[in-house]
C-alpha cells in the first residue's frame, strides 16, 4: 500500500471523546452483551513523552478499550493536563476524535508526509500521533506504532 501517504488502508481504532469514561464503557458493554474492560490511566507514572502542540505535557487520559473482531473501539475521558482530548471536549463536546491507522516503524515519517500534505503533527508520544485533519476530512487521524 505504498500508494497512500498513511503507507496503509488499515483502520485499526475509532476513538470517542466522552464526559465520563466509566459510564460509557459500561454502557457499551451492555449493549454488547459483553464485560466491560478495564479503565486504566494511560501516562498516570510519566514514563510517555508527550507533546501537545509543540509543548511536553504529562498527557494522561483515562481510556477502555473494545476489541471487536476488525477495530478496536476506544473511549476517552480528558483529564486537566493539555491535550487534544482535553481541546475537543472543551470545544465539540463529546464524540468521535480520532481514526487511526496502523503505522508499525513508521510513525514520525509517515507524520512527515503529512504534515507536507496539509496535516500538522497536532500531539504524539512514544507510539502514536495525532495529525490535524479535521478542516478537510472531519476527524482528526491517528498513527499507531503498533504490531
Amino acid at each position: 500500500m505504498e500508494h497512500t501517504l498513511l503507507g496503509t488502508t488499515l483502520v485499526c481504532q475509532i476513538a470517542m471523546i466522552v464526559r465520563d469514561v466509566e459510564k460509557a464503557t459500561h454502557r457499551f458493554a451492555e449493549l454488547l452483551g459483553v464485560p466491560a474492560p478495564t479503565i486504566i490511566m494511560a501516562n498516570e507514572d510519566g514514563s510517555d513523552t508527550v507533546s501537545y502542540m509543540g509543548k511536553p505535557t504529562q498527557g494522561r487520559v483515562n481510556l477502555s478499550f473494545f476489541h471487536m473482531e476488525n477495530v478496536v473501539i476506544e473511549f476517552i475521558e480528558p483529564t486537566d493536563d493539555p491535550s487534544t482530548w482535553k481541546e475537543f471536549l472543551e470545544t465539540k463536546g463529546p464524540g468521535v476524535h480520532h481514526i487511526a491507522f496502523k503505522a508499525k516503524n513508521k510513525m514520525l515519517e509517515t507524520a512527515a508526509k503529512l504534515e507536507k500534505f496539509g496535516f500538522p503533527l497536532i500531539q504524539n508520544g512514544n507510539k502514536y500521533a495525532y495529525v490535524e485533519s479535521t478542516d478537510d476530512l472531519g476527524v482528526i487521524l491517528e498513527l499507531l506504532d503498533i504490531d
